[in-house]
């Protein structure tokens, strides 16, 4: 029973991994199993809908219960940001004793969703639901760094960029040129751009379609968070956001060179 539940996951695998329909023989050398097995469980599949098959070419691909389950399944409450982020917060604050947060994008700011305090004395807060721009805050350019091109020049178009403390970026050329490194390695830096004295590190977090759904940071005070210390958990906060968006159901596009 489990070799057969196995056998008809590789199938099914493969209908989704092919770009288009494909014949039985092609299933059966993508998968390495005999004719007769794969022809018994596209039987199977093709009666519960969950593969098609072409009268006229005789060709198999993905069918329509496939993407019904897939529907339903995305909206169970597994599939929740906040539910997803809290265990990683959790663990950012406890291998860092600094603050975590997840901050949440809608329209054209970010919203504090979920929040892990520092057990230290002087530690960061932001009330959750508290909304901020996107431009000065490690969140928020972890985000805009994940946008496309056409959405990040339409979001400059109309947002002013306030000068909250002398650290901030208030050029749109400077903006996209710090926005291109945090793309390059995965995580944006807040050097006392929104408050003097705060310093933050963040990634971004993707959907199974490829859409930032907000971010995960780490924000502590300046004289304990440094800058080079907030670069340098750059790649652990960009671990955990990368779980958090794996449990989403992203799959990040493959490496080039």
């Amino acid at each position: 029973m489990v070799q057969s539940l196995d056998r008809a996951l590789d199938v099914l695998e493969a209908l989704a991994d092919a770009e288009g329909d494909v014949s039985l023989s092609q299933l059966s050398e993508d998968i390495g199993l005999p004719l007769g097995t794969v022809h018994r469980l596209l039987g199977s599949l093709v009666a519960r809908g969950y593969a098609a098959q072409d009268r006229e070419t005789r060709l198999y691909g993905p069918g329509p219960r496939l993407l019904e389950v897939a529907a339903r399944a995305a909206s169970n409450r597994r599939f929740n940001l906040g539910r997803i982020a809290r265990p990683a917060l959790q663990r950012l604050t406890e291998a860092t004793d600094e603050t975590s947060n997840l901050v949440m994008l809608h329209n054209d700011e970010g919203v504090y969703s979920e929040q892990v305090t520092s057990p230290r004395l002087v530690r960061m807060f932001t009330e959750v639901g508290q909304r901020v721009p996107l431009y000065c805050t490690g969140s928020g350019k972890a985000i805009l760094s994940a946008l496309s091109p056409d959405l990040l020049e339409a979001y400059l178009a109309h947002t002013t960029l306030q000068g909250f403390t002398p650290r901030t970026i208030t050029s749109a050329e400077q903006l996209r040129a710090e926005l291109e490194i945090a793309r390059q390695q995965g995580f944006a830096l807040d050097d006392e751009e929104r408050e003097l004295g705060v310093c933050c590190v963040a990634a971004p977090i993707f959907d199974r379609f490829g859409h930032c759904l907000g971010a995960l940071s780490i924000s502590g005070p300046s004289a304990r968070m440094s800058i080079e210390r907030a670069r340098a958990l750059g790649p652990l906060v960009r671990q955990a956001a990368d779980v958090c968006s794996a449990q989403l159901g992203y799959c990040p596009p493959p490496t080039t060179g």
